[in-house]
């Protein structure tokens, strides 16, 4: 690609992931698509990375799809191809090691919506504008997603949001738990990064058992009787914090009252 369309900055514990189409208010095309999957492959693959953030360039985080390559691959086999490739964002989200911050601005509507319920946490701009425009536009969003957004917000607001179209601001998208908390305009990116850095001090271990335990709750209700080999992930991941390095120096960092100085191990 000539130009990134997808930036990631940012060495060792935080790593910041910027989509770079402003001049298009970061709608999804496929080269976006294809470099924010390999983006989150690298940080996933980095032993020094503990969290990453997702962002968007200029005034918004990402009015959703690109409508003219939508339409575009509609007369090709390419509109299951888009789907798929945009659902592969998502999964990547959920599935990424380290837990994945949204920070919103501007808009962030139909599959900018939907990146932002992917991602494990999430600050908004007080005058963010969060919406999924699908029934404008004649679209079906997808069942996993629906299965996302009902349960960040309930059936009812689910409604509202899918099918009236409702669209919402930061400080109300907090209060329906679509993002966890909303900050002023100027101090997002502050926000944003202290949590960041919040995160990325915590023993990695713990935290990614933690985000394993809590994506499993959220989609298959802790049924140890059917999801007998998601829920056996998760014991393994939480045996080897219990036996590992890092709880020894939790431990110690507590009776000393210092900071601990986590490993990842």
């Amino acid at each position: 690609m000539s130009e990134a369309t997808v930036l990631a900055s940012g060495a060792g514990p935080v790593r910041r992931v910027t989509m770079n189409r402003p001049e298009a208010r970061n709608a999804m095309s496929a080269d976006m698509r294809a470099a924010m999957l390999r983006v989150l492959g690298d940080a996933a693959a980095d032993p020094t990375c503990r969290v990453v953030v997702i962002d968007g360039a200029g005034a918004d985080f990402s009015a959703g799809a690109d409508l003219d390559e939508l339409s575009r691959s509609r007369e090709t086999e390419a509109a299951i191809d888009y789907v798929k490739t945009f659902e592969d964002i998502l999964e990547a989200v959920e599935k990424q090691p380290q837990p994945v911050i949204a920070e919103v601005h501007g808009a962030a509507l139909g599959a900018g919506c939907l990146l932002v319920l992917a991602c494990d946490l999430a600050v908004a701009a007080a005058d963010a504008r969060l919406g999924i425009p699908s029934g404008r536009l004649g679209l079906v969003v997808n069942y996993e997603s629906v299965e996302r957004l009902v349960g960040a917000v309930g059936f009812k607001r689910a409604s509202d949001l899918l099918e009236a179209g409702h669209e919402v601001g930061g400080t109300e998208a907090a209060e329906w738990g679509l993002v966890n908390r909303a900050v002023p305009t100027a101090g997002l990116h502050d926000a944003v990064d202290m949590l960041a850095r919040r995160v990325a001090g915590r023993a990695p271990l713990s935290v990614k058992a933690s985000k394993r335990g809590i994506r499993a709750a959220a989609r298959r209700g802790w049924d140890r009787s059917t999801d007998a080999f998601p829920l056996a992930d998760f014991d393994m991941m939480a045996a080897e914090a219990f036996a590992s390095r890092d709880l020894t120096e939790g431990m110690a960092a507590l009776r000393e009252r210092r900071r601990p100085d986590f490993e990842g191990r």
